[in-house]
């Protein structure tokens, strides 16, 4: 790759007045509930979680459960109890660990119907700073970049530091990187605040102060997760040879690979020579997209993982002998080895992981992907796929996720609350690197700049 091309893609790397609070009442939960609701959270996690102390130490655990259980000592709602419960999920630095995100939960249900509201910014965080990205409201003075200082009289640092707690993740740039793209859920979530907030700004190194109204639901879903925005877009930049192929999310494998055999028709119909996938907002879903894109691009084998552990646990083994992953572990069994309750593959040996639909579809191009914190789960799997393989270059911010991984999903729901939890009964050893490191790294670094925030 010739400096020239390699300049442009990196070119292409873009990143206390009053206010009004929720007064809203939920239905609140006796202390004694909410202590069950804890005690069977932290068994379901020791009985189901293939390695939950991987990376947090037993008895830092248990010292923290007790704490923890302490606080609960008078009624609470759902809401509250949560935010004493995420911090303590989120320190087992696994983000397929978590408590749900409970968007159509009663507790957002009555803020609405009380006309309640969302804050109405999207916010970019970078080296510790709060920065404004783009407004969903007409009327208010703040632009992108503006450096955000205060909210409510609230330190924009004492917000990043409380509010990232409530994300697990297994590192914190993937904490921060679901923090930025939460961050009106999070404000309401942890504060209760949305409806009408003051905002202390730095524009052009003046300070500046206003008073932002919130959006309703629609319009704050809208602007948290870019309702009606392609997942899927094909960018061609032909003065460069290059075609950037945008994957935000690994959903619907069918659809998927039909928009990605389309753009290779494109690709080999225009004779391109440069060819990115983008995954630097894909979280995950199907890994077989990933290298469904790969075998348009490469025909040699290569290896994602060594190997992988089924955890036959309690809650693996209530489950009906039709649901997928009952099945998937049935399957399994042919060539796993059982130990206790963990089924074990054999090493995996490096092979092509998909076949094309079309076969005149593979292109001769060289191949560079695009990374950065949100890339995660499958998506990371991908950048695992092309850092093991040596397949491309890749391009941007590691990965979000660390090289030896967890997956493979199931959800709890506590008795008394409802409250539910997500947990993995699988890990996944690397194919290649340190298995303990957080983030697949990139042959090319490129950190986001206040610049990338004012384009």
């Amino acid at each position: 790759m010739t400096k020239n091309v390699l300049f442009s893609l990196l070119l292409l790397w873009g990143l206390a007045g009053w206010s009004q609070n929720d007064t809203t009442s939920y239905e609140q939960f006796p202390a004694t509930q909410l202590q069950q609701d804890l005690d069977s959270i932290y068994l379901q996690l020791q009985e189901n979680h293939p390695s939950l102390f991987a990376h947090r130490k037993k008895g830092e655990a248990e010292a923290d459960f007790q704490q923890l259980r302490q606080k609960i000592n008078r009624p609470m709602d759902r809401l509250e109890f949560t935010r004493l419960l995420s911090p303590f999920v989120a320190r087992f630095r696994d983000g397929h660990t978590s408590v749900d995100l409970a968007l159509e939960s009663d507790e957002m249900e009555r803020y609405v119907s009380g006309g309640g509201r969302f804050f109405p910014l999207r916010v970019l965080i970078l080296k510790g700073k709060l920065y404004a990205g783009e407004a969903a409201l007409t009327g208010t003075n703040i632009r992108k970049g503006d450096q955000i200082l205060s909210l409510n009289g609230q330190s924009a640092a004492t917000l990043i530091d409380q509010m990232k707690q409530m994300w697990s993740a297994d590192g914190e740039p993937n904490a921060i990187a679901t923090l930025q793209r939460l961050f009106s859920y999070s404000l309401w979530a942890t504060y209760q605040w949305g409806s009408r907030i003051t905002i202390d700004y730095l524009q052009d190194g003046v300070a500046k102060k206003e008073m932002l109204e919130g959006l309703p639901k629609e319009a704050f879903l809208q602007l948290t997760f870019n309702s009606g925005a392609a997942v899927r877009q094909l960018h061609l930049y032909p003065e460069n040879s290059l075609a950037v192929v945008e994957i935000n999310s690994y959903g619907n494998v069918e659809k998927t690979n039909l928009f990605i055999d389309s753009c290779f028709r494109v690709i080999k119909g225009q004779g391109i020579r440069h060819v990115a996938l983008d995954l630097r907002k894909n979280g995950g879903g199907n890994s077989y997209i990933g290298d469904y894109f790969i075998a348009h691009l490469q025909k040699k084998p290569y290896s994602t993982v060594r190997s992988k552990t089924w955890h036959f646990s309690p809650m693996v083994r209530q489950l009906s002998e039709e649901h997928w992953l009952k099945r998937a572990i049935a399957n399994s069994r042919k060539t796993y080895t059982q130990q206790g309750a963990f089924l074990v593959s054999p090493q995996f040996t490096p092979q092509q992981g998909a076949t094309l639909k079309d076969s005149s579809l593979f292109v001769n191009a060289n191949f560079y992907l695009f990374t950065g914190p949100r890339t995660y789960s499958s998506a990371h799997m991908t950048a695992l796929a092309v850092k093991c393989g040596r397949l491309g270059i890749i391009i941007g911010q590691p990965t979000g996720e660390r090289l030896n991984l967890t997956g493979e999903i199931l959800t709890y729901a506590a008795p008394n609350s409802g409250i539910k939890i997500v947990l993995p009964v699988a890990t996944y050893t690397t194919a290649c690197g340190d298995g303990n490191q957080v983030g697949v790294q990139p042959d090319h670094l490129v950190e986001t700049t206040i610049d990338d925030i004012r384009a």
